[in-house]
């Protein structure tokens, strides 16, 4: 069923780059009017459909998790989160039956620590988070099943934040998003048992900016390295909306993947830096990702 329509088109300029020498092609007047085409896209906000996602949700967790993605149980973590009755959002442009773009969920870590698809990405956060003290003690005592607090009946609950979109898609998108999710939790039916989190772990993504590789000196064989001097790492988002999260996390912290399976170089595409991504992994408290919603809707507004 669709949850909502976006205010506005999304404008999207496409140009072509083209030249041709055939006589015959039109005049330059509408060459311009061509290149400026304007395609209006509608995105439009749908719930969880299993008959129809699963395949794009596994594409999400493998874009999510990068080059170590086959360290996971895909297929079964994105059962867990099309489970029926689960709460989510997907943005499509061809009606629910289409291919969603853009994917926000949550899973309920806290009862699915038996599963072996949870009990992987447990293990796998805790051994990258292993030199961050504080931070893996944190997580040890949220993830590993144990009494966390004073009151030895009570389980501290954490909810794992899905989010992925297609790289194309603007932040703007995100808010929406991620209001819906909130308001979903509260109102589900098994709210109290299922959704009502003390943690939620967001795992996404940066990248590190990389200089050109040294050149090799055809004559000696030997590398040209330049000097490094205090050179200061540079590192940006692929999901902006982590700006925000980050400044109301808990904890946060980014690492090197285990696998390296591409080269920087390969990922130079349109600036003369490579792209050196990394694993991101944030924890907020329930009051942080509250108060972090009106923040990244004033911060990114709507189209």
């Amino acid at each position: 069923m669709s949850k909502r329509r976006n205010d506005e088109d999304s404008d999207i300029n496409v140009s072509s780059t083209d030249e041709s020498d055939n006589s015959d092609v039109e005049s330059q007047k509408d060459q311009d009017e061509e290149m400026e085409e304007v395609v209006n896209v509608d995105f439009d906000y749908f719930d969880l459909n299993p008959d129809v996602d699963f395949h794009a949700t596994k594409t999400f967790l493998r874009q999510l998790f990068g080059d170590d993605a086959t360290k996971f149980d895909i297929s079964s973590l994105a059962d867990l989160i099309l489970t029926k009755n689960s709460v989510g959002t997907t943005i499509k442009t061809e009606g629910k039956e289409g291919d969603p773009f853009a994917l926000l969920s949550v899973i309920n870590v806290t009862d699915n620590t038996d599963k072996p698809c949870i009990k992987g990405v447990v293990d796998y956060l805790l051994e990258k988070t292993k030199g961050d003290n504080e931070f893996n003690l944190i997580l040890k005592k949220l993830l590993v099943p144990q009494k966390t607090t004073k009151d030895q009946t009570k389980q501290l609950k954490v909810g794992w934040i899905v989010s992925e979109r297609m790289i194309n898609m603007p932040v703007e998108v995100v808010p929406p998003m991620y209001k819906m999710l909130t308001e979903e939790m509260a109102k589900a039916e098994d709210a109290h048992e299922k959704y009502e989190f003390d943690y939620f772990l967001i795992v996404s993504k940066i990248y590190k900016m990389v200089s050109p590789t040294a050149n090799e000196d055809e004559e000696s064989g030997t590398k040209k390295k330049k000097k490094r001097g205090a050179e200061v790492e540079e590192f940006d988002y692929f999901h902006y909306e982590d700006i925000v999260l980050e400044e109301n996390a808990k904890y946060h912290n980014h690492y090197k993947y285990t696998n390296h399976l591409q080269e920087t170089d390969s990922r130079r595409v349109f600036t003369e830096y490579g792209i050196d991504p990394r694993l991101s992994v944030l924890l907020l408290d329930k009051k942080g990702l509250t108060k972090s919603i009106p923040e990244m809707a004033e911060k990114f507004p709507p189209f």
